[in-house]
């Protein structure tokens, strides 16, 4: 579920403008002017660069073999533009009056049913009219290579909207990222386009949600087949679980790990909560098979460190995960080694004199 909340916030990104306009206007973007032409959702310049992007996840995803750079180039391809610099003329839309009638009265609806919040504010944006969308990026002050990704549409009266979207682009890297750790527009992932990897950071939604093996059973019931690792013990007054994944995720067009912190204080209580900031560990990850190196995400505080890479979907059996983890309590490490004894028929776990453990699977 968390996968397809992601593929569908990236469609979203494209065509909501929930965002205030306050923000719009601290970027300093001015709106472009517009010239008449029949009415489509993007320009022709976001057709041809989505395109190029989506073909090459597909092939990625279905065969590995997929050109990054393509993708990279496509996205490097979006003009860039200062603060307040004006942009090319838009073309006007041309929208019938019988849509224009059926906008209004859907408009009318959402108003009347749904409750304020943002998917009653996308809702009345899309019907408002979305078309010619126009993306380009901003650079950031201070910050070397990095750009804001901003849109601008026509709506059916006419006027050009702007969305700031405040997801942040590194053209050094070909990451993109949301602000204050929690994913791209808060959806609780980011992208590294240049490795077709999806990640986690740290402030993500989800962390509110705790975790509980329902998440697991419901799943490998149709859209992932992983396999897992439960290392339970107790510490410091609390339950713990630090917990392992590996295996195909969203309908087995990518491959992925992760491993995760939990505790709780009740013993029966059937959800763990996610471990607090003061609870995370350095810890980094990696993802091969017997011939390559899937992934590597590097040593980071965390409480979920994960990857989702495209690709051919693999079975857990052929996959190794490796991670490591900094330990910084001695107690919590010994009893962290002892519970995983449990698991030293398919699980190799070692720890060294300044407390690091090394785990393969």
């Amino acid at each position: 579920m968390q996968i397809l909340s992601l593929i569908m916030s990236i469609i979203m990104m494209f065509t909501s403008s929930t965002l205030t306009a306050g923000i719009t206007q601290e970027a300093g973007i001015t709106s472009q002017s517009t010239e008449a032409v029949s009415a489509e959702l993007f320009s022709d310049q976001i057709k041809g660069i989505m395109t190029t992007v989506i073909t090459n996840i597909v092939n990625e995803a279905k065969e590995g073999t997929s050109d990054s750079q393509e993708v990279l180039d496509a996205i490097n391809s979006l003009p860039v533009y200062e603060e307040g610099e004006e942009k090319p003329h838009h073309k006007e839309v041309n929208v019938s009056p019988l849509k224009k009638a059926i906008n209004k009265a859907l408009n009318d609806l959402i108003n009347n049913v749904l409750e304020p919040g943002t998917i009653r504010n996308f809702l009345n944006n899309v019907t408002k009219g979305m078309y010619d969308m126009y993306i380009y990026l901003i650079p950031i002050d201070g910050e070397e290579n990095i750009y804001y990704i901003v849109c601008d549409y026509i709506k059916d009266d006419g006027e050009v909207n702007t969305i700031f979207t405040g997801i942040r682009y590194n053209k050094e890297t070909g990451k993109l990222y949301g602000k204050d750790n929690n994913g791209l527009m808060g959806i609780g992932f980011d992208y590294d386009a240049k490795n077709y990897l999806i990640t986690t950071p740290v402030n993500v939604w989800m962390r509110d949600m705790g975790y509980s093996v329902l998440y697991d059973i419901i799943g490998n019931m149709g859209f992932m087949n992983t396999d897992t690792i439960r290392i339970k013990f107790e510490h410091g007054g609390k339950h713990w679980m630090f917990q392992l994944w590996k295996g195909n995720y969203g309908f087995k067009l990518m491959n992925g790990a992760e491993v995760g912190i939990y505790n709780k204080t009740d013993k029966n209580a059937f959800s763990y909560n996610c471990a607090t900031n003061d609870e995370m560990l350095n810890m980094s990850l990696a993802l091969k098979t017997d011939k390559e190196t899937i992934f590597e995400r590097e040593e980071t505080l965390h409480w979920w460190m994960c990857g989702f890479r495209f690709g051919p979907g693999l079975k857990p059996s052929q996959l190794t995960l490796e991670s490591t983890i900094q330990f910084e309590d001695e107690g919590m490490l010994n009893a962290f080694l002892e519970a995983a004894k449990e698991y030293s028929d398919v699980m190799t776990v070692t720890a060294d004199e300044a407390m690091k453990v090394t785990i393969t699977w």
